[in-house]
């Protein structure tokens, strides 16, 4: 068995959990998936039905993304590391809009932000060896049993051998994998 895939355009749950690259998506006008993600953030905002839960750990790899894709734009001639050990304040002119993401993100009453507990790394390990996922895709799929959330949006296919869950996405490929 493995996880309902479903496309972004069906129906919205009332409990949904966002993934990273869901909302590095969103917000990053050049994202392969923006439009799509954006325009379902769009609808989850206007409908007023759904509670979304973003956990510390995704805004962690959504800002660190979000600050390499900026870089890269801005630097295309060398790599992220490179440029940053040189000169940490190079990340500077990106800070005051990750702020306001975040800051939009916490004082949206239809959005809870949720972290980890220490035993959530013991469900964690459970999940790595029954579906044999990394560390911090199983950290999320943790996170999103102790709130008792089926339903994620997403654009990896990380989650796709999870079963009873129900994974929302644009990403063409996982869409057409679930149709085999």
């Amino acid at each position: 068995m493995t996880a309902l895939v479903l496309a972004v355009a069906d129906p919205r749950p009332r409990r949904l959990y966002w993934d990273a690259s869901f909302l590095v998506h969103a917000v990053y006008p050049g994202g392969r998936y923006h439009q799509d993600c954006y325009t379902f953030l769009e609808r989850v905002g206007a409908a007023g039905d759904t509670l979304s839960f973003i956990s510390s750990l995704a805004l962690d790899e959504a800002v660190f993304s979000l600050i390499r894709l900026k870089l890269a734009e801005d630097h295309a001639d060398r790599g992220f590391w490179d440029i940053y050990r040189e000169n940490p304040q190079v990340i500077q002119p990106y800070l005051g809009e990750l702020r306001a993401l975040i800051d939009r993100l916490f004082n949206d009453p239809r959005i809870q932000v949720v972290g980890t507990e220490p035993e959530s790394m013991f469900v964690a390990l459970r999940y790595m060896e029954s579906y044999f996922l990394l560390p911090r895709d199983a950290l999320h799929l943790s996170t999103m049993t102790r709130y008792g959330i089926h339903d994620i949006v997403t654009t990896d296919d990380d989650f796709f051998s999870v079963d009873n869950l129900r994974l929302y996405t644009c990403n063409p490929r996982i869409l057409v994998h679930s149709q085999k």
